[in-house]
């Protein structure tokens, strides 16, 4: 569908992009793939939007794949602790053992974090007088009922010649069914943005002032803006958002775990160092450690958090380029929406 985005919108897909589902002009295609990763087989559906006659969303349960990432947390987190516990001096395979198990708890971390902000899971089927088929990529019900919302306005506007009962009703329906459907930005969105991109340049400071203090604050600052980033990502899920805003949301989440993954890594390594005995007494060991980053890191490390450090800045600042311009054309919107018709009294 990549040769088709000039005619169709995309209004959803699944997790690995092997299904997905788009917006014509008068009617919806369903690309229905099946693969590995990537779709090897795809299978087109449309559906005109006058032939529809129901989408209908049921909850279902989310608690076995939360409880599976839940266990796959504790495993890793598990392992992690018994080599602390089991082994007297970090050699190099001890750190390795550590770094990978560190990762891959990470990583899971990261899915159940996802799995819990994107809401309740759900089925989604389209009904039509032939057929009835289940819309895979409709599978959180926040973002189901967003779309089926946003649909349905269209199904009625071009089914409103078919309804016997009067014009009235039938022409005010598509109005009032996109005056409801217009895009917002929630109040903790540009807020996370804000605190972003001066948390950027706060950790970047950081890296050249190789102050233990300072280097404490900056993951204090790190730890109130991932606080803010999830009350950001819930909003916007439960929320009709802009794509591109919830896009920079969701790159947002990866690079603090990039930046939490690095920094893992890194402490491992210089700890393993002289034996272990530099930077892992007290509390003050790790802030040491993460303040000399530019000495003990190397000029590779120093880069890879610089990149990551400007990543936060030029996301923020980015997402709060886009919170302005969509929350502008949404005050113009609405005025539209509530001028008079031509004619009207």
């Amino acid at each position: 569908m990549s040769s088709f985005h000039d005619r169709y919108r995309r209004l959803a897909r699944d997790r690995f992009g092997l299904s997905s589902l788009w917006l014509g002009e008068d009617h919806l295609v369903y690309v229905k793939g099946s693969g590995f990763l990537m779709p090897f087989v795809e299978e087109y559906k449309r559906f005109r939007l006058d032939e529809i006659e129901a989408l209908t969303v049921a909850k279902t349960s989310r608690i076995g794949m939360g409880l599976l990432y839940l266990f796959l947390l504790l495993v890793f987190s598990g392992i992690a602790a018994l080599l602390l516990l089991l082994t007297e001096t970090m050699g190099p395979v001890t750190a390795i053992l550590l770094s990978v198990c560190s990762l891959a708890g990470l990583a899971v971390a990261a899915l159940l974090l996802r799995h819990l902000v994107l809401g309740p899971t759900c089925v989604c089927d389209l009904q039509t007088r032939l057929t009835r088929e289940r819309l895979r990529p409709l599978n959180r019900y926040h973002h189901a009922l967003e779309t089926v919302r946003r649909v349905e306005g269209l199904v009625r506007e071009s089914q409103a010649g078919i309804l016997a009962a009067g014009e009235t009703d039938a022409a005010a329906r598509p109005t009032a069914s996109r005056a409801a459907d217009f895009y917002q930005v929630p109040g903790p969105v540009p807020a996370s943005f804000a605190v972003f991109a001066l948390l950027g340049f706060a950790a970047l400071a950081s890296l050249f002032l190789e102050n233990p203090a300072f280097a404490g604050l900056v993951l204090l600052f790190l730890l109130g803006a991932s606080l803010l980033l999830i009350l950001a990502l819930v909003s916007v899920v439960r929320k009709p958002t802009p794509e591109s805003i919830r896009t920079v949301l969701w790159a947002l989440l990866a690079l603090h775990f990039l930046v939490v993954g690095t920094g893992t890594v890194y402490f491992l390594v210089v700890a393993m160092r002289d034996g272990g005995e530099a930077y892992t007494v007290g509390i003050t060991g790790p802030l040491e450690a993460f303040a000399a980053i530019s000495s003990e890191g190397g000029m590779v490390l120093h880069g890879v958090f610089a990149a990551l450090f400007l990543g936060f800045s030029g996301a923020g600042l980015w997402g709060l380029a886009l919170s302005r311009k969509w929350k502008r054309q949404i005050r113009l919107a609405a005025s539209l929406a509530e001028e008079p018709a031509p004619g009207g009294s």
